[in-house]
């Protein structure tokens, strides 16, 4: 059985076109990474994304098991902080 995702839009009120991954945890780290990489809507926008899971795929039948929409995790909660000069002079100060 794979899960089924969606990220939902929520500036646009859409959902993106679904995708499968084995578990929640791939797809988290998956979209960690897209909203992590620069010039992407996801980095720029974070606010706006939201991984949510949609139901089970069954690769084997080709049933789908439907649920209600449920979040996974936010992107602006998995976008990494760049950190800003003040604070790298500030961490390189604690480390001499």
């Amino acid at each position: 059985m794979m899960n089924i995702y969606t990220v939902k839009d929520l500036a646009s009120e859409t959902f993106l076109k679904p995708f499968t991954m084995l578990t929640d945890r791939d797809a988290k780290d998956g979209f960690a990474h897209v909203i992590n990489e620069e010039e992407t809507p996801y980095n720029k926008h974070p606010q706006d994304y939201v991984l949510m899971s949609l139901g089970m795929f069954d690769e084997r039948t080709g049933l789908l098991q439907v649920s209600e929409p449920k979040t996974v995790a936010r992107a602006l909660d998995l976008k990494l902080k760049t950190p800003t000069f003040g604070e790298m002079i500030k961490d390189l100060e604690e480390e001499e």
